[in-house]
């Protein structure tokens, strides 16, 4: 408690600070134009900060040598009469109550003025209106226009309106304000990505439910559980359920009604959603940022799921149920003119529920039935809840089961364990066989020791493809075994085929294109292909978020592998994580996927880490090749930066295949070589590159064979020097310009290992040249394992950058190294503009990284065997 018994602001931290220093919102400003006689009202929704302010000014008030008189309101004494002022610990409350001037100018603070009582208001505003005071007067007003107005804040508003007192908004959170008030409320960063977009969206603008989240997410990791199921679910009791309460309950009731109603129905779009809700009231919400549009053509929506739990706690359970069966009834009334598979699940659970035989809804049409227990099972086993999965389907008779759903039941059963291989499901319509194949993958790559076949579990035949199937199947399996002049052709064949006319399909077949551009080192047309998918993007027909979500991550991919700017994809990827993050499901772990991918690009390989950890939890099905392949990247980029123990724990988790693709072998190589060189095992480093070289040297792929030579020469291979040569004649007929980068980087190695030696360190700076773009690149040197930041900072920022990776707040920097808080943030404002942090935490990871952290030695390549003859690249060994 600070003094007067106020409670200490969750919200009183330094980043609000800075967003007011300077303006006329500043503090020691609004002393000013008091203490000149002008009266001020503030306004802004509950959490933007009043009282925060308020606190400030009275200290700069205090600096000037006046002591203002401070006022609260309080819904607990709002009938009684002068009990804001009553209960004032300053007696000149009571004086001012009655009538009794005082003897110098008075400057009268009010906060949550809205909470006055009739009389204390009236007492108030007589003062301000006849100059007996000057008043910092701040209100917390309702976030939605069409919200009922307090009639206490029409009285305080006309204070403004007549000319006794100026008029000022204090706005919401905005994003960036948003983010760097996380940093300080959780200064060790005990967040993925996901969950600080989870909680940033949750918060709703609000500094108090923002520290709120914040404080019970962090009781969720303490616990052991995900910290977004706090986020995303709110809470029923302790301090997050009461501020949760406080931002709903100004609410008109439709719009507590629309948000109990949406958050049943994720992704239901506008179209449909205003058969339910009126129109005027999804706009509002909308435009206030309580409801998410995906901005497809159907525009999806997803509500704030934290806030629409307290709404349903305001409005009542029980009229929240009959309001949502209503709603349930209205679909079947419609009988599938409008659909919601998240609806039809809540349908399927009454049925399952309450009606003990299918023939009991003699009401409802056979087809319709099908369909809501298929999307139901659908969605339950896309969540990863096949027990429910199982249930809706078994609900069903023999004489309402159809194949589809058959196979969702299979799928079930198998997850669940009790599942059998099952006669073959030859009556699949075509548009269910692309789900037949992806079920039967995932139960593929399951890790359960008795797994089985999963085409064969659930009774899919792989060789019953359709024409269109094989075409796209052949496509992506030249890609995988790097035979990518057939990869182009086969793309293009798929691209015209006349069944490929989803957009989804469409944009599949311009990425399947574009990555083998990228392989091949042909930016120009790689680049084409990706602005033809992006331009179907911009269709707005794209509607799956997951889909999405996975065609912007092979963007990025394509990016990595030909060398190129990659601002762009990294721009568009951020914009689908933001919507698969709002839609929930199983969009969160893909969500967290794509942070690897980001996080690796941009060499923050243990924010990186961390990541992948979150996404290997947050996956229901967490293998396959495509998850190898980002913990190889993963593991790669660990290595490279000098964490060596990391990078081969990741390493060792990674089931490598005999049987698998050329891409994935060569990258298990790949990695395995800078792990071993990272662990000073240079031995085995120069056999696994030498193999990784032996896979791309038998295809077309040129820029995994110039990454490989370039990965020999860094590394010291006795063949390096024809390695070189090899390079140089690659390059000369490649167009992507990292090609030439690549050729740089390793005569510069192979020229100073021939002056001066070998080092490790210098070797995994260069390595780092293929794995992170040069205009994002954290090393500025490719020389040396301490970059430029090093000697850009001076010692006091250094100091103070690595307290920040330490996990200390800029308040106990201060006190540790006696310097004010405003010092220290000068500091670290200083340094990241120096370094080109984005973030104060960027900024001690980048520093501690470059400063504590350093590759082993490795002994000289003299003192190692050198590895297989038939593992050496020769000159003629050509693609």
């Amino acid at each position: 408690m600070t003094e007067r018994g106020r409670p200490h602001e969750p919200w009183a931290q330094p980043p609000f600070e800075d967003s007011i220093r300077g303006t006329e919102r500043d503090p020691a400003a609004i002393a000013t134009s008091l203490l000149a006689g002008r009266s001020i009202v503030a306004g802004g929704p509950l959490g933007s900060g009043k009282s925060f302010l308020i606190a400030r000014v009275v200290a700069a008030l205090q600096e000037r040598g006046a002591e203002p008189l401070v006022i609260r309101g309080s819904a607990a004494l709002r009938r009684t009469a002068l009990g804001a002022l009553e209960v004032a610990p300053d007696p000149r409350a009571r004086a001012l109550a009655d009538g009794v001037a005082g003897t110098g100018p008075l400057v009268l603070i009010v906060d949550d003025a809205q909470e006055l009582d009739a009389a204390s208001l009236a007492t108030v505003v007589r003062a301000v209106h006849t100059h007996h005071a000057t008043g910092l007067i701040a209100v917390t007003e309702p976030r939605l226009p069409t919200a009922p107005r307090n009639d206490v804040i029409e009285v305080i508003d006309d204070l403004w309106i007549s000319g006794s007192a100026d008029r000022w908004e204090l706005p919401a959170l905005c994003p960036r304000e948003a983010e760097r008030l996380l940093e300080e409320f959780a200064p060790d960063d005990p967040f993925d990505s996901v969950t600080r977009a989870g909680i940033l969206w949750a918060a709703d603008g609000s500094r108090l439910l923002l520290r709120a989240l914040v404080d019970a997410a962090r009781a969720e990791i303490a616990a052991g559980r995900d910290p977004l199921t706090i986020v995303s679910e709110g809470s029923t009791r302790g301090s997050l359920a009461a501020v949760l309460h406080a931002h709903v309950r100004e609410l008109a009731d439709d719009q507590l009604g629309a948000l109990v109603l949406l958050e049943r129905a994720p992704g239901l779009r506008y179209a449909d959603a205003a058969r339910l809700v009126p129109a005027g009231v999804l706009d509002e919400l909308r435009s206030t940022g309580l409801l998410h549009d995906d901005g497809s053509t159907g525009h999806r929506l997803s509500v704030n799921r934290a806030l629409a739990r307290a709404a349903e706690r305001v409005w009542g359970r029980e009229r929240s149920r009959n309001a949502i069966g209503e709603m349930l009834d209205r679909m079947l009334r419609d009988e599938g003119r409008w659909w919601s598979r998240p609806l039809a699940r809540q349908l399927a659970d009454r049925w399952v529920r309450e009606v003990a035989h299918p023939r009991d809804l003699s009401e409802v049409a056979a087809p319709l039935m099908q369909r809501v227990i298929l999307d139901a099972a659908r969605e339950a086993n896309d969540h990863g809840d096949a027990a429910h999965a199982a249930a809706y389907a078994a609900w069903l008779d023999d004489e309402h089961d159809s194949p589809a759903i058959t196979l969702e039941h299979r799928f079930a059963q198998v997850v669940l364990g009790s599942g059998r291989p099952g006669t073959s499901l030859l009556d699949l319509d075509p548009e269910d066989h692309h789900r037949a194949r992806s079920l039967a993958m995932l139960l593929e790559i399951d890790d359960r020791d008795d797994r089985l076949d999963g085409a064969r579990a659930i009774g899919v035949r792989v060789d019953d493809a359709n024409d269109w199937e094989r075409a796209v199947g052949r496509a992506r399996a030249a890609l995988d075994d790097l035979r990518l002049r057939d990869a182009v052709v086969l793309a293009e064949h798929v691209r015209r085929h006349p069944d490929t006319d989803r957009v989804s399909d469409r944009v599949g077949a311009e990425l399947l294109e574009a990555m083998s551009r990228a392989y091949l080192g042909e930016t120009t047309a790689m680049h084409e292909a990706l602005g033809r998918s992006h331009r179907l993007f911009r269709t707005g027909s794209f509607e799956d978020a997951l889909d999405r979500l996975a065609a912007r991550c092979f963007h990025l991919a394509c990016h990595t592998v030909a060398g190129t700017d990659d601002a762009e994809a990294v721009s568009h990827l951020a914009t689908e994580r933001e919507s698969a993050i709002r839609s929930g499901g199983g969009g969160v772990a893909g969500a967290s996927f794509a942070a690897v991918l980001v996080e690796v690009r941009r060499g923050r390989v243990l924010p990186a880490l961390r990541e992948l950890r979150a996404a290997r939890r947050r996956a229901e099905f967490a293998g396959g090749e495509a998850v190898g392949l980002i913990e190889l990247e993963t593991a790669y980029g660990l290595a490279a930066f000098g964490y060596p123990r990391e990078a081969a724990e990741l390493l060792s988790s990674v089931e490598q295949r005999g049987t698998g693709s050329r891409v994935f072998r060569q990258s298990f190589a790949a990695t395995s070589a800078v792990v071993a060189a990272t662990n000073g095992a240079l031995s085995e480093a120069h056999m696994h590159a030498a193999d990784a070289w032996a896979v791309s040297s038998e295809t077309d792929a040129v820029m995994l064979q110039l990454r490989d030579l370039h990965r020999l020469v860094v590394l010291d291979h006795p063949c390096a020097a024809s390695s070189l040569i090899l390079m140089r004649e690659l390059a000369a007929d490649v167009e992507a310009p990292t090609a030439r980068d690549l050729v740089r980087a390793a005569e510069e190695a192979f020229s100073e290992r021939e002056r001066e030696g070998w080092r490790a360190d210098r070797a995994l700076a260069r390595l780092r040249v293929s794995l992170v773009p040069h205009e994002t690149r954290p090393a500025a040197s490719t020389t040396t394992s301490v970059p430029a930041v090093s000697v850009e900072l001076t010692a006091r920022e250094r100091e103070i950058a690595l307290l920040v990776e330490d996990g200390l707040s800029n308040r106990q920097i201060a006190g540790t190294l006696f310097l004010s808080v405003r010092t220290v943030e000068s500091h670290i404002y200083q340094a990241r503009a120096k370094v080109g942090a984005p973030s104060r935490r960027d900024l001690g990871a980048l520093v501690a990284r470059h400063g504590a952290h350093r590759a082993p030695s490795v002994p000289p390549a003299g003192d190692e065997s050198p590895p297989p003859a038939n593992g050496h690249p020769s000159v003629s060994a050509r693609a």
